[in-house]
């Protein structure tokens, strides 16, 4: 028998159990990723709850906003910091960067990976400032926009 042939046979005999096997395990399945999504879920809506609470400290001063501040500030200043030391050794590595001497090789790619990722830490810090302090300035409007995303009894 010629290679055609064999796959043929081989193909009939595995459709059988595999069709039984995804007809017994499918109800399995859909169950699983359903408790996994109520999980994350509620997950989130812990995640977000903690939150309000957070920004509801904040508006009505029982927590001080300004450390959170200074600890996002700093945080993107060292992301900063370690992008800058992987672009400078990325220049040091290659000297006077032009088309011919600027080689991918696998360190160049991963520091440069480490850069990007360092500069996105590093301006995602930088905006959690200003989102919070939009939260507490518009404090109402959060309000509303969680109580209409998890329902009137959570806040």
């Amino acid at each position: 028998m010629d290679i055609g042939a064999w796959i043929g046979v081989t193909s009939l005999v595995l459709a059988i159990p595999l069709g039984i096997a995804s007809g017994l395990l499918t109800p399995r399945l859909v169950t699983y990723l359903q408790q996994r999504k109520l999980i994350k879920s509620h997950r989130t809506k812990e995640q977000d709850i903690a939150a309000y609470r957070s920004i509801e400290a904040f508006k009505n001063g029982t927590r001080d906003k300004y450390p959170p501040y200074l600890a996002m500030a700093v945080l993107s200043v060292n992301f900063a910091i370690c992008g800058a030391v992987f672009v400078l050794l990325i220049a040091l590595k290659y000297g006077s960067i032009d088309e011919t001497t600027l080689l991918p090789s696998q360190l160049t790619i991963f520091f440069s990976l480490l850069a990007v990722l360092f500069f996105s830490f590093s301006a995602l810090c930088l905006v959690l400032i200003p989102i919070t302090d939009r939260r507490i300035q518009k404090f109402t409007e959060y309000t509303a926009e969680i109580r209409k995303k998890w329902g009137d009894d959570v806040v």
